[in-house]
């Protein structure tokens, strides 16, 4: 099955990068404003939702329109239409920006979509953010930075050729001891025996 993509409304300041995450095949979900950034890249959505506060143009296609007066933010039912639909990889584009409340929420997004059986992604220009709750493992990519931020408190966090490696470490929430570590030649491998971990590979 292919994957779903969602395009919020958020900061895209190069749309070069996003020609590698979005495939054909791929189903797009627009959030709102993200309309405008689909139009940019050349993509006709295969469903728009949202309040349409941020976005007045002309919209085609399938539509899901809702009451500015709702419980959850125009991503959130995009992600949740995602999952509706089946979708087993999500990769949310312009979800991240100026508006630092929006970030976090579309942050706390990926555990959404963990706990829900899926795997998540929100990329930008220099962040590619995923949240674990498993064993997982991540292809060596040198150059970039891997940080993990514990969502709570995270049991028995080991850490497998990576620069700084860490065996059976309990990771306390707002702890920073686990930021900015480095690849090797080898594959990196992240264990976790309870609770979930923000996964972010960064460049500067």
């Amino acid at each position: 099955m292919s994957k779903a993509v969602v395009i919020s409304a958020g900061t895209i300041k190069d749309y070069a990068y996003t020609k590698g995450f979005v495939n054909e095949g791929d189903y797009v979900i627009c959030a709102d404003g993200g309309l405008v950034h689909a139009k940019s890249m050349g993509i006709t959505p295969n469903l728009t939702v949202g309040d349409f506060d941020s976005y007045q143009g002309e919209i085609t296609g399938d539509v899901r329109r809702f009451n500015p007066e709702k419980d959850y933010t125009d991503t959130h039912i995009a992600v949740t239409e995602a999952l509706n639909k089946g979708y087993k990889e999500i990769v949310l584009l312009g979800a991240s920006g100026t508006r630092l409340d929006h970030t976090l929420s579309n942050i706390g997004l990926l555990e959404y979509i963990a706990k829900c059986g899926a795997t998540g992604q929100l990329i930008n220009e220099n962040n590619i953010i995923t949240v674990i709750d498993k064993k997982t493992v991540f292809k060596s990519d040198k150059g970039w930075h891997l940080s993990l931020i514990p969502i709570g408190n995270v049991k028995g966090v080991s850490l497998e050729n990576l620069k700084y490696p860490l065996n059976d470490y309990d990771l306390k929430f707002a702890e920073s001891l686990a930021v900015s570590n480095e690849f090797t030649d080898k594959d990196a491998v992240i264990d976790i025996k309870e609770g979930s971990l923000i996964v972010i590979k960064s460049r500067d």
